[in-house]
């Protein structure tokens, strides 16, 4: 009995001894992590091969400079979602994630934002992304988006960056659904070399393959009035030539209406 009961209690001992032993190395352990500094910066760009608006010394430099710097502090101290802010608040930065590994790196991982179109107003070029937002372009990196020039009926002061107010809300979505089609076309990307916004609000393409002005109209049906512009490549030009019209007007219902050089205008039928 008596053996039984020094057993228990040697037993007993050393789970004592095993428990203390843990929480205090445990302890140590979380001081010692406590004590750490953020000995650096490393910066990956996840888009960097379709876009490049920012660099990683471009992002090392923001947070460097700025107040919510880590680098040389306690890691406990670091203000991570502070940093994401920072970035994120920076017009061509769509989202950072940011964390501290164990060796005290920053690390870093941005997403740009992705442009779908560039639009050249009073107050300078904008991009807008695939969102809607909008940016301003940038003279260090261009995208190779369709340009949108003329009466850009969206008022933007110079350096504006955000949604459009709720009066450009809808000529901006319209447009944005339209580079979206030419984004996902990369056929009629490549034949749309300019559009231009006319007075009365028309949006008009100037092509790469033929020398007519296509009139689109609005940005309503766009499908539709793809289908037209198909119908006049495949129909029309076969027979008639690429030099016998000036204008292409898609913006009739089940018409295309060709305007010669002459300035005659000629309705054809469409069958889609």
């Amino acid at each position: 009995m008596l053996r039984k009961t020094v057993t228990y209690c040697l037993a007993a001992l050393a789970v004592l001894l095993f428990c203390g032993y843990f929480a205090a190395t445990s302890f140590l352990s979380a001081r010692g992590r406590q004590g750490e500094l953020c000995t650096g910066i490393a910066v990956r760009i996840l888009d960097s091969a379709s876009n490049r608006f920012v660099s990683p010394a471009e992002i090392e430099a923001i947070i460097t400079s700025s107040e919510v710097n880590p680098v040389g502090r306690p890691r406990e101290e670091a203000r991570l979602t502070g940093i994401e802010d920072l970035l994120e608040s920076r017009s061509a930065i769509r989202h950072s994630d940011v964390s501290i590994s164990r060796d005290g790196i920053l690390r870093v991982s941005i997403t740009q934002r992705r442009p779908l179109l560039r639009i050249q107003t009073g107050s300078g070029a904008f991009y807008i992304d695939d969102t809607g937002y909008i940016f301003p372009w940038v003279s260090t990196f261009t995208s190779y988006v369709p340009v949108v020039s003329g009466h850009i009926p969206v008022k933007l002061e110079e350096g504006y960056r955000g949604a459009p107010d709720r009066d450009d809300r809808g000529w901006v979505d319209g447009i944005t659904e339209l580079a979206h089609y030419l984004d996902r076309h990369p056929v009629w990307n490549s034949q749309i070399q300019q559009i231009d916004v006319e007075q009365n609000g028309d949006i008009v393409f100037y092509t790469a393959v033929g020398d007519q002005k296509i009139i689109f109209g609005t940005t309503d049906d766009i499908d539709y009035k793809f289908a037209k512009l198909r119908t006049f490549y495949r129909q029309i030009v076969p027979v008639y030539g690429w030099e016998r019209y000036s204008a292409v007007n898609l913006k009739f219902s089940d018409q295309i209406v060709c305007t010669l050089r002459d300035r005659t205008e000629i309705k054809k039928s469409v069958k889609i």
